[in-house]
């Protein structure tokens, strides 16, 4: 089930239903009164009809078709080319003499590095009528308040820090050892999100069972150097896919653009991860990837 929205003006009606109401003398939303909350994580993710891998290395460099074919060690399916980025929902305020409430989010590009942002229409819509985009909202179940603010305060804390190019997962996803390159002052978008986190006393536990036969993590029950039930994040070498599908954050709200129509669509009701392909979500959600051994790591 799901609301219709064309132009800007009805845009904006989904920006309120995220963001909820806001005060008149603050003009910030009320926490609690719409769909997101500080705290909560966003996820952007542009997926594409099934193509063979073989076909899309062709015509790409030898480090695009590396990266490209290290996608199985990273918990991915071979054929699942799926794009993801993820943030962290910070509040929704009211822009002065206007109707609309911009929903704004921290997160990290290769651009810009750690920034704030406002959702607009245009992250959703894509020339190539064969590439969707959508944008979910995800909660972390059980959350108090003072976690949702130091999640916050810690990723307000990091705008202006650099993005994180080094890029030293590869150990991690090869052999087990520890991302030795991790800096403190640089920030991939999953990096922020899984620190911003631990600040708050959550952490991530290990994707173990999708590691190669080859990486001493998968029979360690976690890559060298981390505790084993969960991630240091000291040395993070999860991926925003890895964030998403644990079973703990529940899928609050999704905004797509109609695949018919071509209009911008918020769905709140029947809502499941991998929405846009059963055969993901049983690999990925219904085949447990994680420990059932390790309940709620904090």
């Amino acid at each position: 089930m799901g609301e219709h929205f064309s132009k800007q003006s009805k845009f904006d009606k989904i920006l309120i239903k995220i963001a909820g109401p806001a005060d008149a003398e603050t003009r910030l939303a009320h926490p609690g009164t719409g769909l997101a909350d500080p705290g909560d994580v966003v996820f952007g993710i542009t997926h594409y009809p099934y193509k063979p891998l073989k076909d899309i290395c062709d015509g790409k460099g030898w480090r695009e078709t590396i990266r490209l074919r290290m996608r199985p060690w990273r918990g991915f399916a071979l054929e699942d080319l799926d794009e993801w980025h993820v943030g962290i929902y910070i509040v929704g305020r009211k822009r002065k003499s206007h109707k609309r409430i911009n929903c704004w989010a921290i997160h990290s590009t290769i651009e810009k590095g750690v920034h704030i942002q406002h959702v607009t229409p245009g992250i959703l819509i894509n020339k190539d009528a064969n590439v969707r985009t959508r944008l979910e909202i995800l909660r972390f179940e059980g959350i108090s308040k003072e976690q949702r603010k130091t999640i916050v305060d810690f990723a307000g804390s990091k705008v202006g820090c650099e993005f994180d190019r080094a890029g030293g997962k590869f150990l991690t996803y090869m052999l087990g050892l520890p991302n030795v390159y991790r800096k403190k002052d640089q920030f991939e978008c999953q990096q922020l999100v899984i620190e911003a986190y631990a600040a708050a006393g959550i952490y991530f536990p290990h994707p173990y069972r999708s590691f190669p036969a080859f990486n001493i993590g998968r029979y360690l029950g976690h890559p060298l150097g981390h505790p084993r039930d969960r991630v240091d994040p000291r040395y993070p070498y999860l991926m925003d896919h890895h964030i998403y599908r644990d079973p703990r954050f529940v899928l609050k709200a999704a905004i797509l653009q109609d695949p018919e129509t071509r209009e911008i669509v918020l769905q709140t009701e029947n809502l499941k991860k991998y929405s846009w392909n059963e055969e993901l979500r049983e690999r990925y959600i219904k085949r447990k990837y994680l420990d059932p051994g390790i309940a709620n790591p904090r």
